[in-house]
């Protein structure tokens, strides 16, 4: 019994040095960890500088935010007919600061049987969190398909005002924007047929809720949905060509900052 006496003492003398150790390692690594922040592309900006497509906020007066999109119209399957193809469309988009506030933005989104081309004039007020802008988007559309024995085309004019409401946390932008859009004119010819509208008419409604956020080391993407309640537009002119009827037809989309 007196041999072992040394042993075990030894033997706890070990294990308490490696408790002592081991709980002096975590008392070290602990405030190390308190201290560590994710970085983000946001962390070197200013509210106002957010690189940000959809989000209220204007750039700073003179800067310039460059996006890309790819946009997918999900077209009601009761009354489009099979021939007739949807296609994603390519869309990129210009951003401008001004001075007070203020921004213009320009938009070409395309895909050859629907394109559009469009300026947004925007004014937004924002404070800590939250942000709200008002805007208008006086757009041109123009679209070509062919068939065999005719071609058809399709051109008109349109406007959108718009309230655009944001919150931002974190590295996320959040925003949601209600449209009203009026067609003011719509000019449409089948092989021989024309169609014309010239009369000042009051399209229905869209909502659009996007998110923008930090991907790809650093990169801003920017994705989310709209939902459109309106008569046909401009996308789906060739489907719904002689159609007054109020449709809901959801959009996609998924785009970054150049």
């Amino acid at each position: 019994m007196e041999k072992r006496t040394p042993l075990i003492f030894f033997l706890c003398a070990i294990i308490t040095f490696i408790a002592s150790s081991s709980f002096s390692q975590d008392v070290n690594i602990e405030p190390a960890k308190s201290v560590q922040r994710r970085q983000h592309i946001l962390d070197s900006l200013p509210a106002k500088n957010y690189p940000a497509l959809s989000y209220p906020d204007n750039p700073a007066s003179g800067a310039i935010v460059w996006g890309a999109f790819l946009n997918v119209t999900i077209a009601p399957r009761e009354v489009v007919r099979d021939q007739v193809r949807q296609l994603p469309q390519l869309i990129g988009l210009m951003r401008i600061g001004l001075p007070a506030n203020f921004g213009v933005a320009a938009k070409l989104a395309g895909n050859y049987i629907a394109n559009e081309f469009s300026i947004i004039p925007s004014w937004y007020y924002s404070y800590r969190n939250f942000s709200a802008a008002i805007q208008t988007s006086p757009a041109l559309w123009f679209g070509a398909a062919d068939f065999t024995g005719f071609s058809t085309f399709g051109m008109g004019f349109a406007n959108a005002p718009a309230v655009n409401l944001g919150f931002k946390f974190d590295d996320f932008l959040l925003s949601a924007k209600v449209e009203f859009i009026t067609n003011y004119w719509q000019y449409i010819k089948f092989g021989t047929d024309v169609v014309k509208r010239s009369v000042t008419e009051f399209e229905g409604e869209a909502v659009t809720l996007s998110i923008e956020q930090d991907a790809f080391g650093g990169a801003r993407i920017n994705w989310g949905m709209r939902l459109n309640y309106t008569r046909p537009d401009y996308q789906l002119w060739l489907a719904f060509s002689d159609s007054r009827l109020r449709t809901l037809t959801p959009e996609f989309f998924f785009g970054m900052v150049l």
